[in-house]
């Protein structure tokens, strides 16, 4: 009986033991289906956010070009009416004060519309482009001490968190300020007196969407916002939300242009009274 009873529990011990072999497995099971979910959760966001980047590159490409016609044809008819202005100003002597001021304000205001259309053809044009390995916190600091003063002004906080020992970047450093600049100017526009901008460099060796490390930049405001009805426009030429007379709709067109010549992504996350938040992702070549 002793002999049966131990044969018995051995029999129940043996069943245990493959019950939790049988949980083992089951649970490692689960663990790789939950893996191989997530990764093919991560992959379909990847896809899903590259169509859309290139839906969107697409879009603002063909209403680059479209710009680019109109400004090449408005641009035509200024140059004459500049030429004209200019020669009634030669004549000075002929013409009363108010009438010379009247005239150079004119001058003035056709001057600077002829730059702004200018702008636009530049980065329509493909033109052979400077670039060096850059510092990118270097030309941070640079375009930040260029709007220090209105920074200043506007006591605007700026909390800086640059990673050291970042990987320079093969940029045109001209163009990659300008982003920059606009970009603090922007987020200064959009936030009252006493909101911070908090700027975050950080690497990425691990390849992104584009098979590529990158270094992502993140300009983030507290500022009122940006609706979601005009989140989708606000990097196509001549949209702008700014009053009149205060914005050409021409600055978030040329940031994305520059940062998708040069190989990398410029995004925008905002709610209306929550901020705005810009990442950039260069790639490291």
């Amino acid at each position: 009986m002793a002999e049966k009873g131990k044969t018995g529990k051995s029999s129940v011990k043996k069943l245990e033991n493959n019950l939790k072999a049988v949980e083992d497995q089951v649970l490692l099971y689960a663990k790789d289906l939950a893996r191989i979910f997530t990764e093919r959760k991560e992959k379909d966001r990847q896809i899903e956010l590259t169509k859309q980047q290139l839906a969107r590159s697409a879009r603002i490409a063909l209403l680059g070009e479209l710009a680019a016609g109109i400004a090449h044809e408005i641009n035509n008819m200024l140059v004459p009416a500049v030429g004209n202005l200019s020669l009634l100003l030669m004549d000075r002597s002929n013409l009363s004060e108010k009438a010379v001021e009247r005239l150079e304000l004119i001058e003035q205001s056709l001057s600077k519309a002829s730059g702004m259309l200018q702008q636009v053809l530049d980065f329509s044009r493909k033109k052979p482009e400077k670039r060096e390995p850059m510092d990118i916190c270097a030309i941070l600091g640079q375009s930040l001490s260029l709007v220090k003063y209105k920074l200043t002004k506007n006591q605007i906080t700026v909390e800086n968190n640059l990673l050291p020992d970042l990987p320079k970047l093969l940029v045109d450093d001209a163009q990659i300020e300008q982003v920059f600049t606009n970009l603090t100017l922007n987020a200064i526009d959009a936030m009252e007196p006493g909101g911070t901008l908090r700027i975050d460099a950080t690497n990425h060796p691990e390849k992104s969407a584009k098979k590529q490390p990158y270094v992502e930049i993140l300009f983030e405001d507290t500022g009122s916002g940006i609706p979601p009805e005009i989140i989708d426009h606000v990097f196509e030429p001549f949209y702008t939300t700014k009053d009149t007379g205060r914005g050409t709709g021409l600055g978030l067109f040329i940031c994305y242009r520059i940062i998708e010549k040069h190989g990398g992504t410029i995004d925008v996350m905002s709610a209306s009274d929550q901020g705005t938040q810009f990442k950039i992702c260069l790639p490291v070549s």
